[in-house]
């Protein structure tokens, strides 16, 4: 009997597809396993994903996995639940880049880029095998695949959709150049800090797999999931020679530094080349004190021309460009007076794109993910934690009413910060005013919404709309199109309806009362023709 496992993935905050349990489905059938990723799954309707795992799952189904990244505690927290009382005995894996800090049910946690630390936990949990490196901690295994097992190299592989995959022209995929952040922002606790080795792709295996998307499915929009795209000018510089070399246009969103691109002007070109015209900028603050605090040091006059240089740039370039900025509020020194005079100079000057604000948030957290320098040396750079009952009663307030469905956790590990100059009240409020006001306002209010579209939703719309009309979109047209259920519609309903479709057999068997035999030849034979192996290199094979 070949052993099974089903693999949620689900974005629930950008309606993409990510690649992590793509991965994973590679690695694991590389093992001779089969595997079938259900996405979208915190779409789905309850009973159209039950009817759906029914067909699906069998006395081979051993594991159910999910791609934890983008999901939601709460529903994964849900589904976990319900799938043990409807298929007992199964194992329960989860892996990605979110922390974890509930109990949710999982036989293994497998936090960071886990391809290397897929195998040994797949032995020791169906083989027999020895228990792998990790933590007995939140009812499972903890693995931190930062230390104990570390990231591959991207050079020998890519992903790999099949047909039962359904993937659509219109969609949004995510493909990697490289890995890990080579800087070290004080404030982050992302996983993969300071990594300087050269993680990149191969040029003719990117362009592979952009020809393959595109011939099959008709695919010309991607997320570049790089921590940092122009880390490297080489990077770039590959990305446009095989961008150049494609007889289609693709179009790309990814994470840019701002302050690389003010240093190194030729980027510009290098970005535009390359068709790279959606860009999230971590900028966070405008403040030069604050900024050289956290690792940031470059003038914030320079990095203000340098927004305004990209903008003009590539839209005399490309005729299309959405830069979107985050912003923290709390970062040292920093002011709300501060904060509210960097939020009018985007008002002022930034309006035809997009931003974002957050509160400074600092786990204390060192079981369960990578901590920040704040994280361990919160003292030493000017926080403490705060004593007085009624703003801690405030955070509480806030803190139930607003983060209640997000993948953050506050408790006793979330430091409740206080500094000379802010503290965590104030940020919060700042934010939620932002959010609530007249500039931003809720997709339900009636005023106009003048934030346009994110740079990692515009591209969602790029097949639907002129340039004229996409840079106009905003972000309540976008939301609108949530709510009126479009995006469903257009997305995610044709995939469910031809998921459910390729199992149709079976479920029209299990109606009629045919026997278990019957049942699991079917199920056989849809796994056999439908669900063929995903192409993967010698690489698996390696470490498996």
């Amino acid at each position: 009997m070949q052993r099974h496992c089903v693999i949620f993935n689900a974005n629930q905050e950008i309606k993409r597809r990510t690649s992590g349990a793509y991965r994973f489905a590679s690695q694991i059938e590389s093992m001779g396993w089969r595997a079938t990723v259900v996405d979208w799954a915190a779409d789905w309707p309850e009973h159209e994903l039950v009817a759906y795992l029914d067909a699906l799952v069998g006395d081979d189904t051993l594991c159910f996995a999910f791609s934890y990244t983008w999901m939601k505690f709460w529903w994964v927290e849900n589904t976990v639940r319900a799938l043990k009382e409807r298929y007992p005995g199964r194992k329960y894996i989860a892996g990605g880049q979110q922390f974890f800090q509930h109990d949710m049910g999982f036989d293994a946690m497998l936090f960071g880029y886990a391809e290397v630390a897929v195998p040994p936990v797949m032995r020791w949990l169906f083989d027999d095998g020895p228990k792998p490196k990790g933590k007995d901690i939140l009812g499972g295994l903890f693995v931190d695949c930062n230390t104990d097992y570390t990231a591959m190299n991207l050079g020998d592989y890519s992903i790999d959709y099949r047909e039962d995959d359904f993937v659509q022209a219109h969609e949004l995929l995510t493909v990697e150049l490289s890995r890990g952040c080579r800087f070290r922002c004080k404030y982050c606790n992302y996983a993969f800090l300071g990594i300087k080795e050269d993680t990149s792709t191969h040029a003719d295996l990117l362009r592979a797999e952009f020809i393959d998307n595109y011939e099959r499915f008709g695919t010309t929009n991607y997320i570049l999931a790089d921590d940092t795209l122009n880390d490297r000018e080489s990077k770039l510089e590959m990305l446009g020679d095989v961008v150049q070399s494609l007889p289609f246009e693709p179009n790309f969103a990814c994470f840019i530094r701002m302050d690389l691109t003010v240093a190194k002007p030729q980027q510009l070109k290098l970005l535009s080349r390359a068709r790279v015209w959606a860009h999230f900028y971590g900028v966070e603050t405008f403040n030069d004190d604050a900024g050289k605090a956290v690792a940031k040091g470059m003038p914030s006059k320079r990095i203000k021309k340098g927004l305004l240089d990209m903008r003009e740039h590539m839209l005399g370039e490309l005729g299309v460009y959405r830069g979107s900025c985050g912003m923290i509020a709390g970062l040292p020194y920093e002011t709300p007076d501060s904060w509210q005079a960097s939020e009018d100079w985007l008002r002022e000057n930034w309006s035809d794109q997009n931003w974002d604000w957050w509160p400074l948030e600092i786990s204390l957290d060192t079981n369960t993910a990578t901590t920040s320098v704040f994280s361990k040396e919160w003292r030493e750079h000017g926080y403490r934690r705060i004593e007085d009952p009624k703003l801690l009663a405030e955070l509480k307030e806030h803190y139930d009413r607003e983060t209640g469905g997000t993948q953050q956790k506050f408790d006793h590990k979330s430091l409740y910060w206080e500094a000379d100059w802010a503290n965590l009240v104030q940020a919060s409020k700042f934010v939620r005013t932002w959010q609530d006001s007249e500039f931003v306002s809720r997709p339900w209010d009636s005023r106009d919404h003048h934030l346009k579209l994110s740079s990692f939703q515009i591209l969602n719309h790029e097949s639907m709309y002129s340039k004229k009309d996409l840079l106009n979109l905003s972000q309540k047209e976008s939301i609108m199109k949530v709510m009126d259920g479009s995006q469903y519609k257009e997305i995610i309903a044709p995939y469910i309806k031809r998921k459910l479709a390729a199992v149709r057999p079976i479920l029209d068997l299990a109606k009629s009362g045919a026997g278990s035999g019957f049942l699991h030849l079917a199920r056989e034979n849809y796994l056999n023709t439908g669900c063929k192996n995903r192409r993967t290199s010698n690489f698996w094979n390696e470490i498996g």
